[in-house]
């Protein structure tokens, strides 16, 4: 369902993630409900400390449906994928939704200390700023270069399925095993049966999800193999040699 919903807004001409867009609405309702709080505590007006509460109300509508393009963005370009930017979102995502909970209960106590809520603002806050910093790792450090229009089809499946464990071709869980220097890259038979069967060195299962013929068709790998190829890997390779993988 999630794949049709990107594919029918791949076909009105919207080709980006879902969840940029959604994140400037709850970071700037937390980013005014601070400044207001700054108010509150130099001018001591009733109306700044009203306003910071409002904002951080607004902040906690809008976090809902930014965590649920989130969700749908990481199960559609991540594949679900357990990688560490991933969980340090979901875990800050959850302490913004606590905080944001706490800091409306304690603004309807009356006569609250208004260090009392800028604190809990403050964190808010700092919250976000995490939330922006790994949203950033997932972004910049999923960058792939430029190739020729050729390989442009596998490019585009590079960067929606795989860029987010392996930027530029490397390996962010396991640096050790950068994507470029694979061995299963020796041939496209060895490198579509790793696709379809991941597994670690020794065996293993590892994080990579399994890519059906549904998630990644013959057609999709092998233009993805080509990219991989002539575009990651062609700057690294010598002749058909690839360094073998070390054991974990």
């Amino acid at each position: 369902m999630i794949d049709r919903l990107y594919e029918l807004l791949g076909k009105m001409g919207y080709i980006h993630p879902l969840h940029p867009p959604f994140t400037h609405g709850p970071i700037g309702a937390v980013i005014v409900a601070f400044c207001f709080g700054l108010g509150m505590l130099l001018w001591r007006r009733q109306n700044f400390f009203q306003s910071a509460y409002y904002a951080v109300a607004i902040a906690l509508v809008l976090l809902f449906p930014t965590v649920l393009a989130g969700i749908m963005d990481w199960q559609y370009y991540y594949s679900g994928a357990w990688i560490f930017p991933i969980q340090m979102k979901i875990a800050l995502a959850t302490l913004l939704l606590i905080l944001l909970s706490i800091t409306l209960i304690v603004g309807r106590i009356p006569n609250v200390h208004p260090s009392i809520m800028m604190l809990l603002l403050m964190l808010c806050l700092f919250n976000v700023l995490g939330l922006g910093y790994f949203g950033g790792q997932l972004v910049y450090e999923g960058r792939t270069p430029s190739v020729s229009e050729a390989l442009l089809p596998g490019r585009h499946v590079f960067v929606s399925r795989c860029s987010g464990c392996h930027a530029n071709g490397g390996n962010i869980l396991y640096p050790n095993l950068p994507l470029r220097t694979a061995p299963q890259l020796a041939s496209y038979e060895e490198f579509i049966a790793f696709v379809r069967n991941p597994k670690l060195p020794n065996g293993s299962i590892g994080p990579m999800p399994v890519f059906t013929q549904h998630d990644l068709s013959d057609q999709q790998a092998r233009a993805l193999y080509e990219y991989i190829i002539n575009g990651l890997a062609k700057s690294t390779r010598s002749g058909n040699q690839y360094p073998s993988f070390q054991n974990e």
